[in-house]
This record gives C-alpha cells, structure tokens and sequence, in this order.
C-alpha cells in the first residue's frame, strides 16, 4: 500500500500510496507538525487529486473526496503494522524546527518528535 517513504525537498516525509479505491499509486506529501504540546495522533497527507489522514494509532488511512481537507470521506483503509512502523519512523526521523533542504523555504516540523507517544 505505501512504498518509497523518502524525505522531500521540504523536509518532510512523501511516500507512494495505492489505497482502497485507488487504481494507479499517488506521490503523497505528509504536512509538517508542529510541537504544541499534543501529541499528534494522526498524519496529514496530501497528493495532487487525494487528500487524507493516516491514524498514527492504528494505522487506519481515511481518504477525503478531492485533494482539500474539506470533503466527505470517500475511502478506508488500513495499513499493515509493518507499513504503519516504516511510516512512523520516517515521520520521526523528519523532525526538525528548521525543516528543509533547499535553503530558501522552512518548515516546523519539531512535532513530529510526538509521533511515537501514541
């Protein structure tokens, strides 16, 4: 279901996912996190035609009608507790205030440190 977890230019995670529903595998970005003191329970993911949230907890991926956050819930999914370790490892190995690597543009992504408190 998710292959190829590498981190992108923005220093964040991206990922190839083919969920339930989907006929060809998507690149998927992960949006960055913020350390404000919750613990992040579920990631935010983004392509350019899907958008969704992966639960940290349980692995259950939720994808939402078109590529923003404001649509109904079209697919579910659940990944594998190998796939959900890989993907929390990634996220975790994210973790930074200064994320990014192309030297113009940052990102806080010092949350990401919380990934494995849940």
């Amino acid at each position: 279901m998710i292959s190829n977890i590498h981190k992108n230019i923005m220093g964040t995670v991206s990922f190839d996912g083919l969920f339930a529903g989907m006929r060809k595998a998507q690149d998927f970005i992960v949006y960055p996190v913020k350390n404000d003191g919750h613990p992040m329970t579920n990631a935010r993911i983004q392509s350019d035609k899907r958008s969704g949230l992966i639960s940290l907890t349980d692995g259950q991926v939720i994808l939402l009608e078109g590529k923003y956050f404001t649509g109904a819930v079209k697919h579910t999914d659940k990944l594998s507790a190998e796939e959900l370790l890989m993907f929390k490892s990634a996220i975790f190995a994210s973790a930074s205030g200064k994320a990014g690597s192309n030297g113009i543009v940052h990102c806080d992504n010092s949350g990401a440190l919380e990934v494995f408190t849940k």
